[in-house]
């Protein structure tokens, strides 16, 4: 009988888990019987569609053209709430309240309605956007990419996945049980130009979009990492120890690797 990876429940499985979300571009990388209808549904109501509308995956979705599961353009609004609720805080002064069109032209509209914002870009005073990665946010994406992570392990190796060695990565996931922030490391590598590609053949202009890539490995033969790059940002978690030494920056000795993380007092 099958057990659910992450709530080890016999409960029903009649959907397929698409272990990137579908609405990424993923649509071979599946596991049968593994995760069950409610875990799915879950992920998908309360980790992804978040990650996919308030986070930087949501904006190189958006920028990237990434297309919805209906076939829509994608469009991301990136404003924070007016009120901040919830233990992880996510609202932050700095932050600028922004929107973004995808067109089947392939540029991309900005709007804010922010009039103080809108003047300052309009006079040139403001040359750069500021999306502030809250508590709440890091809080999603460690959640969203522990649960990617965990699946792409059982992919290969089951068993491995299910001990206990990645519990409280499955335990975060899926029911959020942490004291605090789980850490991720960032690097930015490239320029948002570098992720589209054009050429031409018989038929016409062809255009190429990286969507995003990931790897898996063992790091000092002590740390199982997952990086997941999308567009600039590269993110890392360590997922068999939520507190990882800084020696990990030394699996990346040619890029800046910053330790993104908020001790649960900073946020009480």
């Amino acid at each position: 009988m099958a057990e659910c990876l992450f709530c080890s429940s016999n409960g029903l499985f009649s959907t397929v888990e698409h272990i990137i979300p579908e609405s990424l571009g993923n649509d071979d990388l599946l596991l049968r019987d593994t995760v069950c209808d409610s875990c799915q549904n879950y992920f998908g109501k309360e980790v992804e569609q978040f990650v996919l509308a308030k986070t930087p995956l949501a904006f190189w979705r958006t920028f990237l053209g990434i297309k919805t599961k209906k076939g829509k353009n994608p469009a991301v609004n990136l404003s924070q709430p007016k009120i901040d609720k919830g233990v992880f805080p996510s609202v932050h002064p700095a932050h600028d309240n922004m929107e973004f069109i995808y067109h089947d032209d392939g540029s991309l509209s900005f709007g804010t309605e922010d009039l103080e914002l809108e003047k300052k870009i309009v006079s040139g005073e403001k040359e750069k956007l500021i999306l502030v990665s809250t508590p709440k946010i890091l809080y999603m994406l460690g959640r969203f990419f522990c649960k990617v992570g965990i699946e792409l392990i059982y992919s290969y190796n089951p068993e491995l996945a299910k001990s206990g060695v990645f519990e409280k990565a499955r335990r975060y996931a899926r029911f959020g049980e942490f004291n605090g922030l789980w850490p991720l490391f960032h690097f930015s590598k490239g320029e948002p130009s570098d992720f589209r590609e054009y050429r031409e053949d018989e038929l016409g202009l062809i255009e190429n979009v990286h969507c995003y890539s990931y790897h898996l490995f063992l790091c000092i033969e002590q740390y199982w990492l997952f990086l997941f790059s999308m567009g600039t940002d590269n993110w890392i978690i360590s997922l068999n120890d939520p507190f990882p030494n800084p020696i990990i920056k030394e699996a990346f000795p040619n890029n800046k690797l910053n330790l993104i993380w908020y001790t649960q007092n900073e946020f009480k």
